[in-house]
């Protein structure tokens, strides 16, 4: 049976990058087949920034409906790797399965080229050009950051810097009345080198400051590992703000409890959204609290094959005993609602304040 209505995982990256020769120099394998443990995410991290990346919506389309998932959101990685056009391209070729996020690539790309120095209203000038075409729902993956901090060769900003950088975002997203990103959970294999994405919390200035603007936490906390320290930290905000909103894809059964269990948060506030296309392996470790979950193991090395993140994703969403309207609001309901996304019909899910809707959709 299917899990709900009309399923849409809002965090999907359908461009991968085709690592495999720069990771068998880095490694030192000769073998094309090779899919040796040595490996390093590191030596990934760099191939996102360097090479050009691959449409590979095959998979994605042969696991929508493997799963049944109605709809995905698309958008760009926080490498470089991956760009706007190819998601524009799947979108116009799938109107009414994909919908997509945007990012400042080419400004990003300027930067590492050494064209440009960068600049958050030079990024954000090209996220307003980006949201006037109409092809994109909101802003992310996270918001617009230097290349530079993310390569390490400028230190990271200090809280007052980066919450100023990403008010100028914000202005963004509140002018075209679309929902923005903010990254949180890390990583086991390489570092992200956002200061943000370790401290939650900040998003309370953002989401005081503007209260129209859907403001969507990448992960809910949950990048990768058993630490609930940031998803915490991320109930705390969206408990607080009627705004704030949680991807919940890389949950385990348990936090999902946390959030349903918050009168302040609750299933209006959760979008599920997984990390599909990432290399981000579900670890097992029986008879141990969680017995699953995402995390880059990295002494076993990079993963090679596409990791089937919705079959774990969907296992532990099953295992929870919640009216079926308020499921369907997580699995799809939300999404349709903060993205404007195209729905057939009305009155087919539950009705949320009108205070946490999207600026002049209603509900749905």
């Amino acid at each position: 049976m299917k899990m709900g209505r009309f399923i849409v995982d809002t965090h999907v990256h359908s461009q991968r990058i085709a690592a495999g020769g720069l990771l068998r120099k880095k490694s030192g394998s000769a073998s094309s087949g090779d899919a040796s443990g040595n490996y390093k995410y590191t030596d990934l991290a760099e191939a996102l920034r360097v090479l050009e990346p691959y449409d590979n919506s095959d998979r994605l389309l042969f696991d929508m409906k493997a799963y049944d998932v109605d709809m995905c959101i698309i958008r760009p990685s926080m490498s470089l790797g991956m760009n706007n056009e190819l998601n524009v391209q799947l979108v116009e070729k799938h109107p009414d399965r994909f919908a997509a996020l945007c990012n400042p690539r080419g400004t990003f790309a300027k930067v590492m080229r050494g064209e440009m120095e960068w600049s958050i209203d030079a990024a954000c000038r090209e996220l307003d050009d980006l949201l006037r075409t109409k092809k994109f729902v909101g802003i992310g993956e996270g918001m617009p950051i230097d290349p530079m901090v993310l390569e390490g060769k400028k230190p990271q900003p200090s809280r007052e810097e980066r919450i100023a950088q990403m008010t100028v975002a914000m202005d963004v997203a509140r002018e075209h009345k679309v929902p923005i990103y903010f990254h949180t959970g890390h990583t086991m294999g390489y570092v992200l080198r956002m200061p943000e994405t370790l401290q939650p919390l900040w998003a309370h200035e953002l989401a005081d400051n503007y209260p129209d603007v859907p403001l969507i936490f990448d992960h809910g906390g949950i990048q990768g590992g058993w630490w609930e320290h940031f998803t915490d930290q991320c109930l705390h905000v969206a408990g607080a703000h009627d705004n704030v909103y949680l991807e919940c894809g890389y949950w385990w059964t348990e936090l999902y409890d946390k959030a349903l269990n918050d009168p302040n948060v609750g299933p209006e506030k959760l979008l599920w959204g997984t990390d599909w296309g990432a290399s981000i392996p579900i670890y097992g470790q029986r008879g141990r609290h969680p017995a699953t979950y995402p995390v880059q193991l990295r002494k076993g090395g990079v993963v090679t094959h596409q990791v089937d993140c919705w079959g774990w994703s969907l296992k532990q969403v099953a295992r929870l005993d919640i009216p079926q309207d308020d499921l369907n609001l997580i699995l799809g309901g939300n999404a349709v609602r903060l993205f404007n996304l195209k729905f057939p019909l009305t009155r087919m899910f539950k009705p949320v304040q009108a205070v946490r809707s999207r600026p002049g959709t209603g509900c749905c």
